[in-house]
């Protein structure tokens, strides 16, 4: 019990929140400035996303875990510094109210993603393509997904072993954004489009979307062409490899969550500024089949389209020669109502706060008088 009261009193000091704060708020400045040099998927990554900062070889504690700290230091706080009287009352509730924001924050770094969906007039579509996340999946003869690796923990050196096979493919050069060159000299042991280029890493562009991504490696223990492949990003021509008779196709690409629910493309419009080709507007009527129920509803550039946790806007288009394709921005915001109900709460905890007072003062004056 001792212990306990120690341990609670020392996470409940207010000196913990007078450390924690300038921290994030510093964290929050070096970010946004890293944003100018490194783009916002890698700042965000490295300073707002992940547990820990490395600042040069030294582990610092991350944006998450401060905000963490921050949450625990209310809460032990409320429960066992803070006296639970009507007096007292609002301010607890507005503390209450500030631990669910901070919550909020941290569901949001840890758990919310961002996608797309490009759909073509009468298209439906079951799942949403991330902006920056790659996969190297493994696929069977019927175009099936039997493996995947995320392609960010993929590093040279590796060893992946397709299931049930003696194949094994061995990592040689993964990059995130791959340089092309023409390969020169002897190519004996190159398949495929290793026998024309080479790759190597490039620096990162600042949109994340724009980088290539890439891998080469080496296969051994298939049935025959043994020896150096490589994939890239969203280039249709994959690479086989065989066993048994039965042919496995390698590709990198984003990765691909699958909606509760699927989306269809009912109309596209747009509008274009007068006497140009340049789009003034766009809009997207679309069609929701969730079961055996379907609605209807139009996404339009200022209008989104909000249901079962994910927001969907109107974000692009693709004109083909067989028609534009529209393009809707996905996002899954799991802290996305902790603000609303973090500010009805923190408002109606400062509303009772300044009743109290007011009525305690009132109480103090007329015991003066008496």
């Amino acid at each position: 019990m001792n212990i306990a009261k120690k341990i609670s009193g020392i996470l409940s000091k207010p000196i913990i929140m007078h450390y924690i704060m300038p921290a994030l708020i510093i964290y929050l400045v070096i970010g946004t400035v890293a944003q100018k040099y490194i783009g916002l998927y890698e700042a965000t990554k490295i300073f707002f996303a992940s547990p820990i900062l490395w600042l040069g070889l030294i582990p610092l504690p991350g944006f998450p875990v401060l905000i963490s700290i921050l949450f625990f230091n209310l809460a032990f706080k409320i429960m066992f510094k803070s006296p639970w009287n009507i007096k007292n009352s609002g301010i607890i509730i507005t503390h209450i109210g500030a631990m669910l924001l901070l919550l909020g924050g941290l569901f949001t770094a840890l758990f919310s993603n961002e996608g797309y969906i490009d759909l073509a007039k009468g298209q439906k579509k079951v799942f949403v393509t991330d902006y920056h996340k790659r996969i190297f999946a493994i696929l069977d003869q019927s175009g099936k997904e039997i493996q995947i690796f995320e392609h960010e923990g993929l590093k040279s050196g590796d060893i992946i072993t397709i299931d049930n096979t003696p194949i094994k493919l061995k990592i040689i050069t993964s990059c995130r954004n791959c340089k092309i060159e023409k390969r020169t000299g002897d190519n004996s042991g190159y398949f495929g489009m290793a026998k024309h280029m080479v790759l190597s890493n490039n620096k990162l562009k600042k949109l994340n979307e724009e980088n290539m991504a890439g891998l080469v490696f080496e296969v051994s223990k298939s049935d025959k062409d043994n020896g150096i492949y490589q994939v890239l990003e969203n280039v249709p021509k994959l690479p086989k490899v065989i066993s048994n008779g039965n042919i496995y196709q390698l590709i990198l690409r984003k990765e691909q969550r699958k909606l509760p629910f699927s989306i269809e493309l009912i109309e596209f419009k747009r509008e274009m500024h007068p006497g140009t080709s340049m789009a003034k507007a766009y809009s997207s009527r679309v069609r929701i089949y969730d079961g055996n129920s379907q609605w209807e509803s139009l996404i339009s550039m200022n209008d989104p389209l909000r249901y079962k946790g994910y927001t969907f806007f109107q974000s692009s288009f693709i004109a083909t020669p067989s028609g534009d394709i529209s393009v809707l921005a996905v996002v899954w915001n799991a802290g996305r109502t902790f603000p609303y109900i973090s500010g009805i709460l923190m408002s109606i905890g400062i509303i009772i706060h300044l009743f109290v007072r007011k009525k305690t003062k009132r109480k103090g004056k007329m015991k003066n008088v008496s």
